[in-house]
């Protein structure tokens, strides 16, 4: 990740770019995935922007209220346990804040065994590498809305 290092801040995100059309927000080691599929969206014409989390607590507030307020669809990502993670804090936070999570997906590992092998191989298995973090967002701007293990057409 290049570009003139800046002092972190306490409790403040890092925000890359502001998308139009959607947000990805990275906690944690993945976020050159994340920053590689904005790029990658982008190029295609979907305007996605990527905020680095740094902080779960305290978590930003002011930029999870706008992420949240203003993007189309958000996904979370995330090397950790999807169960009680960063995608659930900020889907807690909607809550208590009043907002609607309805257009947040998480990706992260799943509440089950994961088997062991490349880290590569098993990220591209989750859906955590660039491509597969692309494709999600693709699906959710598209309309697509995933359930468990089956997509279905939302209404539009």
């Amino acid at each position: 990740i290049e570009g003139e290092r800046q002092p972190v801040e306490l409790g403040k995100s890092e925000v890359f770019h502001w998308g139009h059309d959607g947000m990805i927000v990275a906690c944690g080691t993945l976020l050159r995935e994340c920053l590689q599929a904005a790029q990658t969206l982008r190029e295609e014409g979907l305007d996605v922007g990527v905020v680095n989390v740094r902080f779960i607590k305290p978590l930003d507030a002011e930029v999870m209220r706008r992420v949240l307020a203003e993007s189309q669809f958000v996904v979370t990502v995330e090397e950790g346990q999807l169960m009680t993670g960063f995608g659930s804090a900020l889907l807690e936070f909607a809550n208590d804040e009043g907002l609607s999570a309805t257009h947040v997906r998480r990706l992260g590992l799943p509440d089950r065994f994961v088997e062991h092998g490349e880290r590569g191989e098993l990220l591209a298995e989750l859906k955590l590498d660039a491509a597969g973090i692309v494709r999600t967002c693709r699906e959710l701007a598209d309309g697509e809305v995933t359930v468990g293990s089956h997509s279905t057409s939302a209404a539009k």
